[in-house]
């Protein structure tokens, strides 16, 4: 068994470091990307993009006041959750702790855009020639990454959250 103190510094370190590459990025792609960079040709550009939906730009819609306050509340939920799961399991493994620390640290960059500014500033655009996948920024990324390392660690790990 992993000793509190740890996986809170585990939750705190991951988490903040997410926090800060996502509102970095955010912030250098906000005031810096005047227009589309091209990282790869014909596969990932940097772009600037203001997500009023969840994740990936799903329900998209700025005119939406609600949707915002909406997004935000479940947000905020959600992390709720996640941090509470996170303390309260026991016998957690180390790549569960990196893997809930990511996601925890990613809601918690797009939550920070949320409150501050009614959106989402995502920026990576990732396509085969005209077949994109939805802008999506670090935080994003975090989330996806925790969650994918999650579900391997769930399905081989001995030990269950």
């Amino acid at each position: 068994m992993i000793p509190f103190k740890k996986r809170i510094s585990y939750l705190l370190i991951i988490s903040l470091i997410v926090i800060l590459i996502d509102q970095i990025s955010k912030y250098l792609v906000v005031h810096y990307l005047s227009y589309p960079l091209v990282i790869i040709p014909g596969m990932l550009e940097l772009v600037k993009a203001y997500n009023h939906g969840i994740a990936f730009g799903f329900f998209n819609k700025p005119q939406c006041l609600l949707n915002s306050k909406l997004l935000t509340l479940l947000s905020v939920g959600v992390l709720i959750m996640l941090i509470s799961v996170y303390i309260a399991s026991k016998d957690i493994t180390v790549l569960s702790m990196i893997s809930l620390s990511m996601i925890i640290g990613g809601a918690m960059g797009n939550i920070i855009d949320r409150l501050r500014q009614g959106y989402v500033v995502d920026f990576i655009d990732a396509y085969i020639k005209h077949s994109h996948w939805p802008t999506f920024n670090m935080a994003d990324s975090a989330i996806t990454i925790g969650a994918v390392l999650l579900g391997i660690d769930l399905l081989f790990s001995k030990k269950k959250v």
